[in-house]
């Protein structure tokens, strides 16, 4: 069993990427918002182990409890049930928050055969998305959701060594082949797999509803009609994270 995990931002281009990857032999839901369910199983082993009733008495079953394995088993339970649900060994979740980022180490290490591809996007394009997307939101916790998801990519992508890929929402505008050529070696697509993923991100074009628009336009900072205390929260929050990856407020990259 396969499964790939489409992890980024909200409004990053998580959706065009899974869209994508459904015309190829993977398989899943829209949205997936099964993770927490993995993630609650590990931590419950592992509180368990260290902390239950007996779990320092020789001879009771927690004691002897081996957390790893028993997880395992668990994984190779749930992958069952994806698989036989899905009709596929090929699978794909997209959960769009930041629980798969943060635990993507330990779904690299439970699960048979996981990569994850991840999706990046300006600051200033990606908040105003968000906000023209999700109104009823906060301005400081579109902020806040786009700096933590991005600070926990830069901490868990060191431990997955050669089982991600990650580019940026720009990638897929001006670098369409290459960045299809790099997620298809990661996921094992052939030829046609690939051609299928780079006709739909040609035909479909990501987060843009307006066929004619060009994506390789970008927002000025200057040009933001926010309020100078949403300026602010959008400095005090996002800028750090945004001068670390690169990005410009003037322009797409510094």
């Amino acid at each position: 069993m396969n499964i790939v995990y489409v992890l980024g931002s909200t409004r990053s281009g998580t959706s065009a990427v899974r869209n994508a990857l459904a015309e190829t032999k993977y398989k899943g839901y829209g949205e997936g918002h099964l993770v927490k369910i993995l993630v609650d199983l590990i931590a419950s082993v592992r509180t368990e182990r260290s902390m239950g009733q007996g779990a320092l008495v020789l001879g009771n079953g927690l004691n002897a409890l081996r957390e790893r394995v028993l997880i395992r088993h668990f994984f190779h339970g749930y992958e069952r049930y994806l698989t036989e649900i899905l009709g596929s060994t090929f699978i794909m979740d997209k959960t769009p928050n930041i629980i798969p980022i943060q635990n993507a180490p330990d779904l690299a290490s439970f699960h048979q055969n996981a990569k994850f591809l991840h999706c990046a996007r300006r600051h200033v394009d990606n908040i105003q998305s968000k906000l023209k997307k999700f109104p009823g939101q906060s301005f400081i916790s579109q902020c806040r959701e786009w700096a933590e998801c991005n600070l926990a990519w830069e901490r868990v992508k060191p431990d997955l060594g050669d089982k991600c890929v990650d580019f940026d929402f720009m990638d897929m505008v001006v670098k369409r082949q290459e960045t299809c050529l790099r997620i298809g070696d990661l996921l094992g697509l052939n030829d046609a797999e690939v051609a299928a993923v780079v006709t739909y991100l040609e035909n479909e074009r990501p987060q843009s509803a307006d066929p004619t628009r060009d994506l390789n336009r970008f927002l000025k900072f200057s040009d933001m009609t926010w309020t100078d205390e949403e300026k602010d929260i959008f400095l005090r929050i996002c800028g750090p994270v945004g001068d670390k990856m690169g990005y410009g407020l003037e322009t797409y990259y510094a």
